[in-house]
């Protein structure tokens, strides 16, 4: 059972990194972004899905993080306990991109982690993609209360993803005004994502008092 993170001296150098963005003047305005995306409940929720990720014995070398965030987490985490070997984070925000660079600088320089600038809901990911490469193992969405329901993602992506495992998770808490498509409960998420093969369903509750769903299938 995976339940921490691997604090290494090349994590401290990249983090200590942010740390010191986040003082000048360009960042300054992302600290308490920094701040929500380092708590204990969202460490927890990262561990959840490798803990799940390694019961089932998934495959898990190319993965794609949807609005991953600064990835600060999930990152090293998939690479040192599951041993990815590709991971594509697609965001939003351009701020977000430059700052999970920092977060994640080893696995940017030898070309492990990259970020595309993309809008997951309203465009494809391919395009963003060099022509080569295939589509990806997993998809991990842990931001579906943010965004429309997972199906319109997989309905952009059709004929590029090759049937990949989804990892989503959601909540039931509305009191956020970003948190535009809760769901009640895993079932309703694997439904909202039309997972019509579900390998793991779950429900826990974080430190912050916030449920959390999470579902992994087809």
């Amino acid at each position: 059972m995976t339940n921490y993170i691997k604090y290494t001296p090349e994590v401290a150098r990249d983090w200590k990194s942010v740390n010191s963005a986040v003082r000048g003047e360009k960042y300054k305005h992302c600290a308490r972004r920094i701040e929500d995306a380092s708590t204990s409940s969202q460490l927890t929720s990262k561990l959840w899905i490798i803990e799940e990720v390694t019961k089932l014995k998934l495959d898990a070398t190319r993965v794609a993080l949807l609005a991953g965030w600064y990835a600060n987490f999930i990152v090293p985490l998939l690479v040192d306990e599951l041993q990815t070997k590709i991971i594509y984070n697609f965001e939003i925000d351009e701020d977000v991109k430059q700052l999970s660079y920092k977060f994640n600088k080893r696995y940017k320089d030898d070309k492990t982690y990259k970020c595309e600038i993309v809008d997951v809901m309203t465009a494809p990911v391919w395009k963003k993609m060099k022509k080569h490469e295939t589509g990806f193992d997993l998809v991990i969405n842990t931001a579906c209360e943010h965004m429309f329901p997972m199906h319109k993602f997989r309905e952009l992506n059709r004929g590029f993803l090759d049937n990949p495992l989804y990892v989503l998770q959601s909540t039931d808490d509305s009191s956020f005004d970003d948190h535009i498509n809760c769901v009640d409960s895993p079932d309703a998420l694997a439904e909202q994502g039309k997972l019509v093969d579900v390998m793991y369903s779950g429900t826990k509750v974080l430190a912050n008092g916030m449920n959390r769903f999470m579902v992994i299938g087809k």
